[in-house]
């Protein structure tokens, strides 16, 4: 299995301390001469609404996954924040885009390449994912999401769960969202017109989730535009048997090494 490490740092941006699980794969690093140090790919992993940095252990067993396929795990908590800068709130964006990814790689054998960085996510962490990966497409090879709840005005339309404060509080009152900021629809579209780098693309959801049409919705709008994204569907639904199939599934696609890379 797994190393298991739970921290509790201190974040500048939000003035808070801040929980975060990380899975360190149970294998012996090396230092070749001419290679250099060994290090791990990394997967960002982001849990839904009403999660945190434990969602992921506690329903999946992406300890076992991790070890599996040789890739450190970082599970940050960012609450039912959107991973987003919040209008009357915390800087969650800001805490995970910046300076997660610099205290992870100071502080684990972390590769910093973007061939070795991968994001995925559930539900609002599909969101999330798919929000950090187009945010900093220099940074990440590819995205996952899982059920992502990928139409971020749907929040303070009441199409998803979440309350009226809640939406003030991460979009203004009355909220809106600023479409190259939130939304990922135009994000992805701006991206590609950009001519930028985009990270590799996927997206799963099972036919009997609420959130299937957002996937959907997703796939023909990246058809539309012409951007390769890969949607895989069957039965399933929004709980964690589905996202422990699906985690599996998502590290298959993105293809980790498998082993630690030489950096």
């Amino acid at each position: 299995m797994a190393i298991y490490v739970h921290m509790n740092v201190p974040s500048r941006a939000m003035r808070m301390a801040a929980d975060v699980s990380v899975l360190i794969p149970d294998v012996p690093l090396k230092k070749d001469p001419e290679k250099g140090c060994q290090k791990f790919q990394t997967l960002y992993l982001l849990h839904g609404f009403t999660g945190d940095h434990l969602s992921w252990l506690r329903g999946t067993s992406i300890e076992r996954y991790a070890d599996e396929h040789q890739i450190l795990t970082v599970m940050p908590s960012a609450y039912n924040s959107a991973y987003t800068d919040m209008k009357y709130g915390l800087p969650y964006f800001t805490y995970i885009s910046e300076e997660l990814p610099e205290m992870v790689e100071r502080l684990f054998p972390s590769s910093p390449r973007r061939q070795d960085r991968f994001v995925s996510g559930m539900s609002m962490g599909g969101y999330g994912a798919y929000k950090l990966g187009l945010s900093c497409p220099d940074r990440f090879a590819a995205i996952g999401g899982i059920a992502g709840s990928y139409h971020a005005e749907y929040r303070y339309q009441g199409k998803v769960s979440t309350v009226a404060t809640l939406c003030e509080a991460l979009y203004g009152d009355p909220p809106q969202i600023t479409p190259e900021v939130h939304d990922i629809f135009t994000m992805l579209e701006n991206l590609k017109k950009s001519g930028a780098g985009i990270p590799r693309l996927y997206t799963c959801c099972g036919t009997e989730d609420r959130r299937h049409q957002d996937s959907v919705d997703l796939k023909e709008f990246a058809d539309r535009i012409g951007v390769p994204l890969t949607f895989e569907e069957g039965h399933g639904q929004h709980n964690n048997e589905y996202f422990d199939k699906s985690i599996r599934r998502v590290l298959e696609w993105m293809e980790p090494a498998g082993q630690p890379v030489y950096v």
